[in-house]
């Protein structure tokens, strides 16, 4: 299949919607999906999405979706010489805040050792290519934000950023994983980049394994939009072999790369092979976005027997206290 890009400003989303389900359709037509014993595809299983392919598109490639094999090369091969770099004997006699080395890059993640992390080690190849984003519209691989537009965190109203609990981020307080990782749309984070899919007739329901983030998406139904909640209200239907999942109504708190309460969210998840579930997404809100951006993704089983692991965030959350303890200290050093 050509790489040639579908210019949204020819397609409109529900042409979008066609075309996409017949590239799935055609790409992976001879793969006979299993089913359920109602007929609907069994996407059930432990997936990760995890990938060495990021978001959006390094803009010195322009509207190149494909890498080449060199590229690809080079990507994976400076990747796994960093990794054995972490994995090297760490220097006993390196400064306070270095990293293993004895290096401080500034690197945030020097807290986390390559034990902890679970990122991706290869460019994610779908349709035959090597993608080199996530996003694939726009064709330039990068989200569409409205000049000037504010991707600041709404707090409730009252509430400052360091008042309590309540003003601060939401992975922070261990509501949701950080990183849109418990979605939609789903996308890779720094570790724990797993999720569990359960079905019957009625639902589908993914545990993302950060936070235990439970979606039950309710099928051929109606959104119900009485209550804003995390996560959103998600509805799926079934387009042939392919679940199609409209989110709306999502919490005011949850910003989803500076969408506001008008966010739409479309998934399509589409089995593909045995071991690969092609996962797409599109993200619209016209009062953030100058045009609809759609993303893809491949979700990777894992290996049999593996499960999901237990996520003891609110166990090890001693950042918060510190964070307000901190700001309190802060307030009472000013009044002196």
């Amino acid at each position: 299949m050509k790489s040639a890009s579908i210019r949204r400003k020819n397609v409109g989303p529900a042409s979008l919607t066609i075309v996409l389900a017949l590239m799935a359709s055609s790409a992976f037509a001879q793969y006979d999906t299993p089913r359920l014993p109602n007929g609907q595809p069994d996407l059930q299983g432990i997936w990760s999405n995890k990938t060495l392919t990021p978001l959006t598109r390094d803009r010195a490639l322009g509207d190149a979706r494909q890498l080449t094999p060199e590229q690809v090369a080079a990507k994976e091969g400076a990747q796994a010489a960093f990794v054995e770099a972490e994995y090297a004997p760490s220097d006993p006699n390196r400064e306070a805040g270095a990293g293993a080395q004895g290096g401080n890059d500034g690197n945030t993640e020097d807290g986390y050792n390559e034990f902890w992390k679970e990122e991706g080690d290869r460019i994610q190849k779908i349709n035959g290519e090597y993608r080199s984003s996530i996003v694939i519209e726009p064709a330039n691989g990068q989200i569409p934000f409205i000049p000037d537009r504010s991707l600041r965190r709404r707090l409730p109203e009252g509430v400052s950023a360091n008042d309590g609990p309540e003003g601060r981020p939401l992975a922070e307080r261990c509501l949701l994983s950080f990183g849109n990782h418990s979605g939609p749309p789903m996308l890779p984070v720094m570790y724990n980049n797993n999720y569990q899919i359960v079905q019957n007739d009625d639902y589908v329901m993914i545990m993302a394994e950060m936070n235990h983030d439970a979606r039950i998406i309710k099928l051929n139904d109606e959104p119900d939009l009485h209550m804003q909640k995390w996560m959103g209200d998600s509805v799926g239907r079934w387009e042939g072999d392919t679940l199609v999942v409209t989110t709306t109504g999502f919490h005011p708190q949850q910003l989803v790369f500076g969408a506001s309460q008008n966010l739409t969210i479309t998934e399509r998840f589409t089995r593909t092979a045995e071991a690969e579930i092609l996962y797409a997404f599109t993200i619209e809100d016209p009062t953030v976005y100058t045009e609809p951006w759609t993303g893809e993704l491949m979700f990777n089983a894992r290996p049999a027997g593996e499960k999901i692991f237990e996520y003891a965030c609110h166990e090890g959350n001693y950042a918060l206290p510190g964070v307000l303890a901190g700001a309190r200290m802060a307030e009472l050093e000013a009044t002196q």
